[in-house]
């Protein structure tokens, strides 16, 4: 189980005691979408404390511990309580807001109390069978959402009008959330990277840039396509088929072994040579997995080597402030020798044009 691993690792890192509390990382080792705080202590089974009102879930879903309640006005004093027990020379967390990290030291007088987020990223980073599977299944969710706005977007739709036939479409095909909120950014908003989506109304010659994802027992997908409406213009043209030879480039030099700063130069290299290189303004990509931003990073400056396992995205845009932008990205799987593309809608000229 996963949590006895998380104790090799404590004892590996002399941790006799670590502190999780951020839902995610509870959920990675327990199963339990509960949320609460998990102390795992050497010497004793884990504890996860939660609210009265997740308790019944919590039982039903939490494996690997032991379950009790807590009251706001006590937490602090019980999660000291577990702790001391095991008598730890150091007490590691994952994140703790400033307030309780002072309140929660000073329970805990004479232990030493470090930040240790790492070691459970060197877990997380690494997806087995079981996630592999379920951000599968979350991609092929996102790809039917794609599917959708590609047989019903139209000219005069606004764009949260096309958000909410995406959303609509991947609620339909099993999707429990949306992995983040969708980006519909048309015309010359799709020059903005995090456009959002406003009452704008699609326009003939737009280039559309959607970006969603879907949430799939607990494990994300991220993907992005742009579309055209109309004849593209000989710029746009030419700006697409370079963002598309960034992408393929990258999938075929994603493997393992490979540091992201590697892979992001690849894409990069691409754009620049294309006379683009100012309007690539952000990194290649980034890890994807119970949190659609995870590590490994693949950014200019990564020093992350990817390792089979790692699902990962690959995103290259070129943003042109006034006249639009282009984004492509697939949620990727790293593999020995290789890469998985896990999101299959297609992003030729011929797939987006409308």
């Amino acid at each position: 189980m996963r949590i006895g691993k998380l104790r090799e690792v404590q004892e590996r890192e002399g941790l006799g005691a670590y502190i999780l509390t951020r839902t995610p990382n509870v959920l990675y080792y327990t199963g339990s979408t509960s949320g609460g705080i998990l102390i795992s202590t050497l010497g004793e089974e884990p504890l996860l404390l939660v609210s009265r009102m997740n308790l019944e879930m919590a039982r039903a879903e939490a494996k690997g511990c032991e379950i009790a309640t807590y009251e706001r006005k006590t937490l602090l004093r019980d999660i000291a309580e577990r702790v001391r027990r095991a008598d730890p020379k150091i007490v590691g967390f994952d994140e703790l807001r400033l307030e309780t990290f002072l309140k929660l030291r000073e329970r805990l007088e004479g232990f030493r109390m470090e930040a240790k987020p790492e070691i459970i990223w060197e877990m997380r980073r690494i997806k087995d069978e079981e996630e592999v599977s379920r951000i599968r299944k979350a991609c092929e969710i996102a790809d039917a959402g794609m599917e959708a706005v590609r047989s019903s977007l139209k000219i005069g739709m606004r764009e949260y009008e096309v958000a909410a036939e995406l959303e609509y479409a991947m609620r339909r095909a099993g999707a429990e959330s949306l992995a983040f909120e969708t980006i519909v950014g048309s015309g010359p908003r799709s020059a903005y990277p995090h456009a959002g989506c406003r009452d704008r109304r699609i326009r003939e010659g737009d280039l559309i840039v959607i970006d969603a994802g879907a949430t799939y027992r607990g494990y994300r997908s991220d993907i992005t396509r742009t579309f055209i409406i109309g004849r593209p213009s000989e710029e746009q043209r030419r700006i697409y088929e370079t963002v598309l030879e960034a992408n393929e480039r990258a999938l075929e030099g994603i493997r393992e072994g490979v540091k992201g700063r590697e892979v992001d130069a690849i894409a990069r290299e691409v754009i620049t040579k294309a006379g683009y290189g100012e309007f690539f303004t952000h990194s290649l990509g980034h890890g994807v997995g119970l949190e659609v931003h995870e590590p490994p990073s693949l950014s200019k400056e990564s020093e992350d080597i990817l390792k089979t396992g790692n699902i990962v995205t690959d995103e290259p845009g070129i943003y042109i402030t006034g006249k639009g932008g282009v984004r492509i990205e697939d949620t990727v799987l790293v593999r020995k020798d290789g890469a998985e593309r896990l999101t299959r809608f297609g992003k030729s000229l011929e797939d987006i044009i409308l």
